[in-house]
């Protein structure tokens, strides 16, 4: 593996970099109250998106299709107008995953953290990912194979034990008597009261900051971009069934750890 990422790799960054300074940054703690919009579904009535949201898909879209032609775009915001663009995953043309603010509510409340995400999948592999924090200027790029970097440089994860697992149960969208259970279990754990943002919690456990995370609802456009980051890293994204976690949309746990021994023993103390 390089010690720098890929010039392909360079360049995605370089877009995300853009769009957060061109399409968020503007707007951040400068948002008028048209320019938040309820955006409720049955799953999350409470939703919500902004004219960044919106901006930032747009301005992405159109660059990333530019550095791969040929490629076709799945953008969150793009997708609640259109659930049939989720069919675009499902065949042979490579894909663009685009979240284009991961953590809008904490983006129109003026605080941290979010930022934007991509990922490219073609045939349900993810080949590439980027995601970018931009009040901390933190770069995080993945590409298959190839390892994933933090602000240019090769990064890695730790693989120590974990006497007292550190992580996070992001029981929102959870059946409530699986959510009973997993925060009864989670009790011998320390537990992190980390923000249910993807863009923040995939790249602390890259880092070895954390331990272990459990999702449930994985929208793809929150989770390819981190499992691909986390992976690269020596991480591990995986549900409790033994399956790699993969693009298609779905509703079960998601266990992601920071080491294959994190999740071997976070796996059997909470599901086993």
């Amino acid at each position: 593996m390089s010690d720098a990422p890929s010039a392909f790799l360079k360049h995605l960054g370089e877009i995300l970099k853009e769009a957060s300074a061109k399409e968020l940054m503007p707007r951040f703690r400068k948002l008028a109250s048209g320019d938040v919009i309820a955006k409720p579904s049955k799953e999350d009535p409470t939703d919500l998106v902004t004219v960044a949201d919106r901006a930032a898909e747009a301005f992405l879209a159109e660059h990333l299709r530019d550095l791969l032609p040929g490629s076709l775009v799945v953008g969150e915001e793009a997708v609640a107008a259109d659930q049939r663009l989720l069919l675009q995953l499902d065949g042979s043309a490579p894909v663009w995953l685009i979240d284009p603010l991961d953590g809008t509510r904490y983006f129109a409340a003026g605080e941290p953290p979010f930022g934007p995400m991509v990922a490219l999948v073609e045939r349900g592999e993810i080949l590439a990912a980027a995601i970018h924090l931009p009040l901390a200027d933190e770069l995080f790029l993945a590409e298959r194979n190839l390892g994933t970097y933090f602000n240019g440089a090769r990064v890695r994860a730790s693989d120590d034990d974990a006497p007292a697992p550190r992580g996070a149960l992001f029981s929102r969208f959870m059946p409530e008597a699986l959510s009973r259970q997993l925060t009864a279990r989670q009790a011998a754990h320390r537990r992190e009261d980390a923000p249910p943002c993807a863009a923040h919690v995939y790249p602390r456990l890259a880092r070895g900051l954390s331990d272990y995370a459990v999702y449930y609802r994985l929208l793809p456009w929150d989770h390819a971009p981190g499992a691909l980051i986390l992976r690269e890293a020596g991480g591990v994204s995986r549900h409790p069934t033994g399956q790699n976690y993969s693009v298609s949309p779905r509703r079960e746990p998601l266990l992601i750890t920071r080491s294959e021994s994190v999740w071997q023993r976070v796996s059997s103390e909470l599901f086993g």
